[in-house]
C-alpha cells in the first residue's frame, strides 16, 4: 500500500501555505531585480565532487548521493553556490564583470528533521562574482536588510564576522587547509572549549589569547583588536589589520545607515569554502539563522577557473516563513464563477470567460452539471461570491445576468458594459 504521507523531512504546501511560500520568493525576487540581478536556474541533481570538494564536514555528511546509471556519483543540490560558480565556469566568463545572479529553487540534505529544519527545503539567494572591494560587501549586505525590511521583518540582527581574521592566525601556526577546516566546523557547532584544547597544545600564548578572546567575544573596539596583535610578525600582522578594519568599516557604514548590525567575532559558518565577511540573520523568536552568506574568494580557482573574488547569500524560505507566524496574504478581490445553464450556451459562456481573464480578472466556469439552486450553495463553500449566469435569453440579447451570492441581487448586464460593471464590484 502506497503512502499517502510526504517522505520524512518533506512537507505538502497548498492553499494559504503554498501562497505565502511564493509571497516570500516574489518579494524577494523583485528586491534583487532592482539591483540589477539576472535569476540563474540551474539542475537539482549535479556531481557529487561539485559539492563536497570544499562544502565542509557537516555538508558532505548530510548529502543525497547515489551512483546513476552511468556510473556518476551525483548528488541532490545541498545549497546553490557551487551550481552558481559551475554556471559561471561553462558559460559566463566572457561577460563584464561583476556578474550579478540570483536563484530560487529547492535543496536537499539528510538531516534528522525538526522545528525549522528540513530534509527538502527552498532558498532564494544571490551572488556576485569577479568584484573583491568593500563595495561588493556592502551592497550584499544592503539587500539582505531591504529583502527584511520589505516583508515587515525589521526585528532581525545581522551578525558579521571576518573568516580571514581567523584563517590568517591558523596559517601562522603552519595548519594544513584540513585542519583549518576543521577548527572552524568545531567553532560552527559551539565546541569552543575543544578548540582551545587543541591549539593550547601547538600554540604559543599570543595567538591562543587572540583566538580566545575572538570566541568568547571580548573585544568590542577596533582599536583593542590591532593592540592585541600589534606584536605578531609584521607580515601576518598587516593582513590582520586590513581584515579587522574591514570588518570593522562595514559594520560603522551600515550601523550609520540603522541597519540592525552587529560584529560577532565568535561567527562562524558551516561551509568550508569562505574567505573573507560572513554574515547571518537571526530573529528572537528561533533560535537558529533564518539567512546567511559571506565572501568565498578562491572557490572559481579551486574549480580550475581564473581568479574571481566573490560573494552572496541565500535565505531559508520556510524559515524566514516560520517567523512571520502571522503573515496574511491580502486577497481583496471577490471570486467569480462564470455558470452556462445548458450546452447551448457554453461557447458564450467561454467568451464571457476569456473577455474576464485578458483583463486580468480571475473567474472560475462552473463544470457541474446540476441545477443552479445546488450549485449557489456549492459555490459559497469555495468562497465564491458573485455569479455570472448564462441562458438562452442572455445569450441571444449579448447580455448577462449578474448575482452577487450574499446580497442574492441580482443585475442584467450588456456584454459591453461588464467590464466596468465588474471592476466597479470587485
Amino acid at each position: 500500500m502506497v503512502s499517502y504521507e510526504p517522505l520524512r523531512g518533506m512537507k505538502d504546501y497548498f492553499g494559504e501555505d503554498a501562497e505565502k511560500i511564493r509571497y516570500i520568493e516574489e518579494q524577494f525576487s523583485k528586491i534583487v531585480k532592482k539591483s540589477g540581478y539576472m535569476e540563474a536556474i540551474t539542475p537539482i541533481l549535479e556531481e557529487f565532487e561539485l559539492f563536497a570538494l570544499k562544502g565542509g564536514e557537516e555538508l558532505r555528511n548530510t548529502m543525497y548521493t547515489f551512483v546513476d546509471k552511468g556510473g556518476r556519483e551525483v548528488a541532490l543540490r545541498p545549497e546553490f553556490t557551487p551550481s552558481i560558480v559551475r554556471l559561471f565556469l561553462n558559460s559566463m566568463q566572457h561577460l563584464p564583470k561583476p556578474i550579478r545572479l540570483y536563484y530560487i529553487g529547492t535543496v536537499y540534505r539528510y538531516d534528522e528533521p525538526q522545528f525549522g529544519r528540513y530534509r527538502e527545503f527552498r532558498q532564494a539567494g544571490i551572488e556576485m562574482l569577479g568584484e573583491s572591494s568593500i563595495n561588493a560587501d556592502l551592497e550584499v549586505l544592503s539587500i539582505l536588510w531591504e529583502f527584511f525590511k520589505k516583508i515587515g521583518l525589521e526585528n532581525i540582527t545581522i551578525k558579521i564576522n571576518n573568516i580571514a581574521i581567523y584563517r590568517e592566525l591558523f596559517s601562522m601556526l603552519k595548519m594544513s587547509e584540513d585542519q583549518e577546516d576543521h577548527l572552524l566546523h568545531l567553532i560552527d557547532k559551539g565546541n569552543k572549549d575543544s578548540v582551545i584544547e587543541y591549539l593550547s597544545k601547538i600554540s604559543e600564548y599570543k595567538i591562543l589569547n587572540i583566538i580566545r578572546e575572538m570566541l568568547y567575544n571580548s573585544i568590542s573596539k577596533e582599536s583593542d583588536f590591532i593592540e592585541l596583535i600589534k606584536d605578531l610578525n609584521n607580515e601576518h600582522s598587516k593582513v590582520l589589520e586590513n581584515q579587522i578594519s574591514r570588518l570593522f568599516k562595514i559594520y560603522e557604514i551600515l550601523a550609520k545607515l540603522n541597519v540592525p548590525i552587529k560584529i560577532d567575532l565568535s561567527l562562524v559558518r558551516g561551509l568550508a569554502y569562505y574567505t573573507g565577511v560572513i554574515f547571518e540573520v537571526t530573529h528572537p523568536s528561533v533560535s537558529f539563522s533564518i539567512a546567511g552568506g559571506g565572501r568565498y574568494d578562491n572557490l572559481v580557482q579551486l574549480y580550475g577557473g581564473p581568479s574571481t573574488p566573490s560573494i552572496g547569500f541565500a535565505i531559508g524560505v520556510e524559515r524566514v516563513l516560520s517567523v512571520l507566524q502571522n503573515l496574511k496574504i491580502k486577497d481583496n478581490v471577490r471570486k467569480i464563477a462564470i455558470i452556462p445553464l445548458n450546452e447551448n450556451v457554453i461557447d458564450y459562456a467561454l467568451k464571457v470567460l476569456f473577455i474576464l481573464h485578458e483583463n486580468d480578472i480571475p473567474a472560475i466556469l462552473n463544470t457541474k452539471n446540476i441545477s443552479l439552486s445546488k450549485i449557489i450553495p456549492i459555490l459559497l463553500d469555495m468562497n465564491v461570491n458573485i455569479a455570472i449566469i448564462i441562458g438562452e435569453n442572455e445569450k441571444k440579447e449579448n447580455k448577462v445576468s449578474i448575482k452577487d451570492l450574499t446580497t442574492r441581487q441580482q443585475s442584467s448586464i450588456s456584454l459591453n458594459d461588464l467590464l466596468p460593471y465588474i471592476r466597479q464590484i470587485i
